[in-house]
């Protein structure tokens, strides 16, 4: 059972943090386009790394008052990649745990595996027999 409660600011902030971990480009919407902030806000409700990410949304929230004198999900693009960089030094369990995610997220949409040019899984396909070949 979950210590604290998820607000709905919280995954704003959550959202905002996953976006700015795979910030969206010509290709694709980035974390946005897997939803992964709002993803990854369910985990934590379900107990998957809770305190990791309830204390580093904390510490987030925190460094943006602090920092640039508003929440988290308000920063622009340069303020969040400058807060990611503080996390990243100050909160580093957290930073990687939120990279971790993001990007697990991100990279197992089978969307995803078409704009990359992934063919998929090799058990679908039995294996890849030239896996050593460049």
């Amino acid at each position: 059972m979950s210590l604290r409660i998820l607000t709905p600011d919280d995954v704003a902030a959550l959202t905002a943090l996953a976006n700015g971990i795979l910030p969206a480009d010509a290709r694709d919407a980035g974390a946005a386009a897997v939803n992964a902030g709002p993803a990854i806000a369910e985990r934590v409700r379900q107990g998957a790394f809770e305190n990791v990410y309830l204390t580093g949304l904390s510490t987030a929230d925190e460094l943006a008052r602090t920092q640039f004198a508003c929440p988290v999900p308000a920063l622009n693009t340069a303020q969040l990649e400058e807060l990611l960089t503080t996390l990243r030094d100050r909160a580093p369990a957290f930073f990687r745990q939120l990279r971790a995610d993001v990007c697990a997220r991100y990279l197992s949409d089978p969307a995803v595996w078409q704009r990359i040019g992934f063919p998929g899984p090799s058990s679908e396909q039995g294996g890849y027999p030239d896996f050593d070949q460049p």
